[in-house]
């Protein structure tokens, strides 16, 4: 039986799948300066809390800023409303060739960017926790606005795969934390272990089993949810094997800008011998296969070790027996609040709501803005009937019964 696999057709830059997410951090050594010296000698770069997914603190000419973490990102990208007091763009003499070729095709996961939707700036030296790195060949600006509307938190720029290859990534999803470190974990400390692959201004590669094939997906650290090819949910379709098709609302944001795809739920993926039984999966069109943080949850803790291209991992289980969908109502972050957006008018007026609604309480508890991705889960899978919402509309305040 042939399988359709994971392959790249372009040069991957930036994947910045927004499907809204929620990240917050804070820097550890930059509120404990005496810890410095002893994690400098433990290994330890950078320990800092997260909430879902990897957001770190970048120090840059003497100011802290938030960066994502985004493995489908080739390069460090700033936003472009303060890529100008950080840097200049380069001139096209300065730009190498191999670069220029690379760069005249961005690549999003849904398409592709204009070439003024970006720029090439010329680097500068940030600061990961105690380490300084000034040996970048190219940064991009790029618009973040809507990751930061997705996250819950200003957003200021994204490690691409270059930064991230320099490093050992420790996270513990029960403990909310990341640790960096230029240490090699020992992968007796973990569970489990497998090999991935790897190679340059690619995303790494993990291999799962569907059907007793074995099929390629890459690590996409920036995306919330996973993907899958069209061309695989045609097989899939045709050999009649499990597939949920999903009604969703909501909107994915990426690169360049928002756009919707349609969702399905399929079982009988097998990770290092481990079943995830049911997953959701969104349709590409650009054949693309990826994983991202919602795979990464399902794990106690896991550690990426790039030299070893080693990904270890503490999981008695990774499976999920139901992923329940009441109703999709998509929200962003703005202006302090959470709020009621990028849905259709029709659609969300069933539920009482309309755009640029602020939810203020759900069943009575306020959630802070870096909180979003709760606030998303609670909204689309907790019971009909189950959630008291008090939002304001303009200058009314409301109750509504969802």
């Amino acid at each position: 039986m042939k399988m359709p696999l994971s392959h790249e057709k372009t040069t991957q830059i930036a994947s910045i799948l927004l499907c809204l997410s929620s990240v917050t951090g804070c820097d550890y050594l930059e509120k404990n300066p005496r810890e410095t010296q002893n994690n400098k000698k433990a290994g330890t770069v950078l320990e800092t809390s997260i909430e879902d997914d990897i957001v770190i603190p970048v120090v840059i000419n003497n100011k802290t800023l938030n960066f994502l973490v985004d493995t489908g990102a080739s390069v460090t990208f700033i936003d472009e409303k303060i890529a100008n007091t950080i840097t200049r763009p380069l001139l096209s003499s300065e730009i190498p060739q191999n670069y220029r070729q690379e760069f005249s095709n961005v690549a999003t996961v849904s398409g592709r960017l204009e070439g003024h939707q970006f720029a090439l700036l010329k680097p500068t030296t940030f600061v990961i926790g105690t380490k300084e790195i000034n040996d970048s060949d190219i940064w991009v600006s790029l618009d973040l606005s809507l990751l930061t509307q997705s996250m819950g938190t200003k957003i200021d720029g994204i490690i691409g795969i270059d930064t991230f290859r320099r490093f050992n990534w420790k996270v513990d999803n029960d403990k909310k934390k990341v640790v960096i470190s230029d240490k090699l974990p020992s992968a007796s400390d973990y569970q489990a272990c497998t090999g991935y692959d790897d190679s340059y201004n690619r995303m790494p590669q993990l291999w799962f089993k569907y059907k007793n094939n074995d099929v390629a997906f890459r690590m996409d650290t920036g995306a919330d949810h996973s993907f899958v090819s069209n061309e695989f949910l045609n097989y899939v379709k045709e050999n009649k094997l499990s597939l949920e098709l999903l009604s969703s609302n909501e909107p994915m944001a990426e690169a360049g800008g928002l756009t919707k795809s349609t969702q399905y739920i399929l079982q009988d993926f097998v990770f290092n011998g481990l079943p995830l039984n049911k997953m959701e999966f969104s349709d590409n069109q650009e054949g693309k296969f990826h994983v991202g943080m919602d795979f990464l949850s399902r794990f106690k803790r896991y550690t990426f070790i790039p030299s070893r291209m080693m990904f270890c991992y503490d999981a008695d289980s990774i499976e999920k027996n139901s992923i329940p969908h009441e109703r999709s109502i998509a929200v962003r972050y703005m202006d302090g609040s959470i709020e009621v957006f990028y849905n259709n008018n029709e659609e969300i007026q069933k539920y009482g709501l309309k755009n640029g609604d602020k939810i203020l309480t759900i069943n009575n508890t306020t959630y802070a803005p870096e909180k979003i991705k709760t606030v998303r889960k609670l909204l689309l899978q907790e019971p009909k009937g189950t959630l008291a919402l008090t939002i304001q509309r303009e200058n009314q305040v409301m109750d509504i019964i969802l």
